[in-house]
């Protein structure tokens, strides 16, 4: 399995997010965001987070596992076909559930963020895991703003588990009382 980046936050995209959160507040950006005000814009989680965007080519993902990817409706998938009128790697009908499919994905930083809480989570299966945590560590090396929010949900959330069957690993993150 393989991640490229092939969009994401310029300097450029951040002073739009920067404008769009001021106007808001009916003011004008005086200087560029610094990474502290990203961060707490992140956090924040206010609307103007959805005009930075992001784009990856995922390779030789399990199809199974793109299945799991494309289920989050807020970001776009484009996943290679098996249609046999389009590719002659092997037959549809006769295609395993692994067999190797590309995608590109394309999402908004409130989305990517989504996503990692989720598919970070041990009760999304490990392969699917596995890609995710591949492409949180690709924008971490583009976008360090994003350190701190492409985590397991029970991480971002201190220790708090929200799922049906939790696996235990919230336990890592509650505060500990003496």
């Amino acid at each position: 399995m393989k991640v490229e980046i092939l969009k994401h936050p310029t300097d450029d995209d951040w002073r739009l997010c920067q404008t769009c959160t001021l106007v808001t507040v009916s003011k004008k950006p005086a200087k560029p965001p610094t990474e502290a005000w990203k961060v707490r814009l992140l956090k924040a989680n206010h609307s103007p987070v959805r005009t930075l965007e992001f784009c990856f080519r995922l390779t030789d993902i399990p199809y199974w596992v793109s299945v799991h990817l494309v289920r989050h409706v807020h970001a776009t998938p484009f996943v290679s076909t098996q249609r046999d009128d389009r590719q002659d790697k092997y037959e549809r009908g006769a295609a395993r559930q692994d067999a190797p499919v590309t995608m590109c994905w394309f999402m908004n930083a409130e989305e990517l963020i989504t996503i990692a809480h989720k598919r970070l989570c041990n009760q999304a299966s490990k392969e699917t895991r596995e890609i995710v945590r591949m492409i949180c560590e690709e924008v971490i090396k583009v976008n360090p703003e994003f350190r701190e929010l492409l985590v397991p949900n029970c991480q971002y959330r201190g220790g708090i588990c929200e799922e049906f069957n939790c696996c235990g690993l919230n336990q890592k993150y509650l505060p500990h009382i003496e």
